[in-house]
């Protein structure tokens, strides 16, 4: 199954993953459900009213859904098999999902979170993915600010972690890590400028 803001299609690119996705979705919901349990959370109160486009750096990604599951965000995952295994994480933690990106799916996934944003929603995407520079910012959170003339609500996280060899420097705080959030907001329509703003 592929998702989408409020309801299920079927999609015949996920078929070949759905045995994968579904054994593993379980296992690591509870796992990242089990970590955030640990942590020793700083987070300001969420910054806006109503509805944004939600941007994150990709390497952060763990401990953004983690932390936000109460928000009223829809995430954003790919169609490869990797972005099925996300998708079906993502619903067991309570998100609404989109389905696609740039490379693939990416009228689809554009119509259903301009149609989430109109009904109230916030799409959450990572600024600089799906594929980098890491923290490089791509057009994709702005443009659909814009078209959607909503802010940006731009989140990070920093804390003691392990940082994977991936691209992204996929980032997983360690149990009982001290995970600071802060949030930078962007009006409809302001370039997203990044430089300075990680955490000190």
């Amino acid at each position: 199954m592929c998702y989408l803001p409020l309801r299920y299609m079927s999609c015949p690119v996920c078929a070949p993953c759905m045995v994968d996705a579904a054994a593993l979705s379980p296992l690591i919901a509870l796992a990242v459900r089990l970590l955030a349990w640990t942590w020793r959370v700083e987070q300001p109160p969420w910054p806006v009213e109503g509805a944004c486009v939600v941007g994150f750096w990709h390497g952060d990604q763990l401990p953004m859904i983690a932390l936000h599951r109460r928000h009223g965000l829809v995430g954003m995952a790919s169609l490869s098999k990797d972005g099925e295994i996300v998708a079906r994480v993502l619903g067991r933690l309570g998100y609404a999902v989109i389905r696609g990106s740039t490379s693939s799916g990416g009228a689809q996934a554009l119509r259903a979170a301009l149609l989430a944003v109109r009904r109230g929603g916030r799409p959450a995407l990572a600024v600089d993915g799906p594929r980098g520079p890491r923290h490089t910012v791509q057009p994709g959170a702005e443009a659909l600010a814009r078209m959607a003339r909503v802010p940006v609500v731009f989140g990070e996280a920093e804390g003691a972690g392990l940082r994977l060899g991936t691209w992204d420097r996929f980032w997983i705080p360690w149990p009982f890590a001290r995970v600071r959030v802060r949030y930078r907001v962007f009006a409809p329509g302001e370039p997203i400028r990044l430089e300075g703003a990680g955490l000190s």
